[in-house]
């Protein structure tokens, strides 16, 4: 899928996120050779500096919104459990989503949200990044700020990103009434 401008969206004017953009680091291995306890550790640390919120569009899709608030990209895992008013699980989702970069807010659309539930837990897990690279400060995101919302995703960097993913949250007033996202590859 190959368009380098994203669809036109027919809602209220948007707030765009970048959800994930990444390419393979030259002279990676991926291994890992921190032990069990140090790893676990600064696992710890990272989900602390992790935020999270929800909000309900208003087709009864749970919309997460995560902040990494540390200092280094990482590779977040964003689950969420949903119960009923007896606290009983009525169902759960996952999304995993690479490169987020150091400061960077993401947000992504709980596809699995049950038609019915009482309340949900937001969980994250994050790890450092290792294999790939951010872009998100590379990039320069336009829209046209209309009701029909046109957007553009420019990459100002010497490289090519491999993959990304631009998440749009549509707001009427301080209320989120709805979510798209489209995938973007060889930018």
């Amino acid at each position: 899928m190959k368009k380098k401008l994203l669809s036109i969206l027919t809602l209220f004017a948007g707030v765009l996120l970048i959800t994930g953009c990444s390419v393979k680091a030259p002279n990676s291995t991926g291994s890992n050779t921190a032990s069990g306890s140090t790893e676990t550790k600064a696992t710890e640390k990272l989900e602390k500096n992790i935020t999270s919120s929800g909000a309900l569009t208003e087709r009864g899709k749970l919309v997460v919104f995560a902040k990494n608030n540390n200092k280094v990209n990482i590779d977040l895992t964003i689950e969420v459990e949903f119960y009923d008013e007896n606290g009983a699980l009525v169902g759960s989702d996952k999304e995993y989503l690479s490169s987020v970069g150091a400061g960077s807010e993401v947000a992504v659309e709980m596809y699995e949200t049950p038609s019915s539930f009482s309340k949900y837990d937001i969980y994250t897990d994050a790890k450092v990044e290792t294999i790939t690279k951010s872009f998100v400060n590379d990039l320069e995101i336009s829209h046209n700020k209309t009701e029909n919302v046109v957007a553009q995703v420019k990459n100002n960097s010497d490289e090519v990103i491999s993959a990304m993913e631009v998440a749009i949250v549509y707001y009427q007033g301080e209320k989120v009434v709805g979510f798209d996202y489209g995938y973007e590859s060889d930018v």
